[in-house]
């Protein structure tokens, strides 16, 4: 298994987060696998950051400090990796776990919940240059309408061919 394959499907189970992919964080120095925060107000913008770690030497090497800004700049802070890679007691306390067996992530060990900082300049502007990796909402929508729209020209084409016009089930044609 692959760290693409993992965050492929990291990606995939975003739902309507806002995310990023290999967000620089001081100042290019680091970068966070994958980052995402609800654009919903009432979810408290909850933004969580993920490092994915695929051998358990590069797990190993990995350490508080190294994830700081991640973690400041997040609610909860996660290790992705395949199933079985990392023992729960190797979590770091500061940290959860989810692992992926090939088709489902599964959440191991939860990540204690912490306010996150405000954003500096220095972070806003690496998810400015980043944002040709960044699912925006605006995105998301656009997505839903065209995938509205294609299946309401398929419902159009099967009313027809059945002898009904799409006005009679109030589609305008």
């Amino acid at each position: 298994m692959t760290a693409d394959d993992i965050l492929a499907a990291l990606i995939a189970a975003a739902g309507d987060a806002i995310f990023a992919t290999e967000l620089a964080m001081s100042g290019g120095e680091r970068r966070c696998d994958f980052w995402t925060i609800s654009p919903n107000g009432s979810a408290g913008f909850k933004a969580i950051a993920h490092e994915i770690k695929v051998s358990r030497a590069d797990f190993r090497r990995d350490h508080a400090f190294k994830q700081r800004e991640a973690r400041l700049f997040s609610d909860q802070f996660y290790y992705v990796t395949p199933a079985g890679l990392v023992k729960r007691d190797e979590v770091p306390d500061w940290a959860g776990l989810i692992e992926f067996d090939g088709t489902v992530l599964t959440k191991v060990v939860h990540a204690p919940l912490r306010d996150k900082d405000g954003p500096t300049w220095q972070f806003v502007v690496s998810l400015i240059r980043n944002s040709g990796k960044v699912n925006r909402d605006t995105d998301l929508l656009k997505q839903r309408v065209r995938l509205a729209e294609r299946t309401i020209s398929k419902v159009k084409a099967a009313l027809k061919q059945r002898g009904m016009q799409p006005w009679e089930f109030g589609i305008n044609s």
